[in-house]
């Protein structure tokens, strides 16, 4: 994921203020305008609202599945055959071989993939960018 530019978090820092204004007009369109920045970067409002490394007792259950399941004790991501959709699901998402959109994509998956929901789409979307993603260590 690309850093966030020193102006673009400058605006964001200004829209959340905004979003205290007693105006309801200004908080929607102050909420759109930050949704948009952080959309940009590939970031949604879980990203920045009590965030994982701030709050361990946060995590998303999709990170708590993925960390359940067993993978490479060397850190190496496991071949196609041995990787859960969870699995598949955290290592794209931690590729900095996956653009900031594609990332945002796939965390749609979330909750299919906590629920244990793996429809055929969903599966070969998480397979695809995986293996080329971070398997082959292809730009995508």
């Amino acid at each position: 994921m690309d850093q966030m530019t020193a102006h673009d978090y400058e605006r964001l820092v200004k829209l959340v203020a905004l979003m205290a204004s007693d105006s309801d007009g200004e908080v929607l369109n102050a909420v759109a305008a930050a949704s948009r920045v952080l959309n940009s970067y590939g970031l949604d409002w879980t990203d920045i609202i009590l965030p994982r490394r701030l709050m361990p007792v946060r995590a998303s259950a999709a990170e708590d599945l993925a960390a359940d399941d067993a993978d490479s004790t060397d850190g190496t991501p496991p071949p196609i055959d041995k990787a859960t959709p969870a699995i598949m699901f955290r290592y794209i998402l931690a590729s900095a071989n996956v653009s900031p959109d594609a990332k945002r994509d796939i965390r749609r998956h979330a909750d299919a993939i906590r629920e244990g929901r793996i429809s055929p789409a969903i599966r070969g979307e998480l397979q695809t960018m995986y293996t080329y993603a971070v398997l082959r260590g292809h730009v995508i």
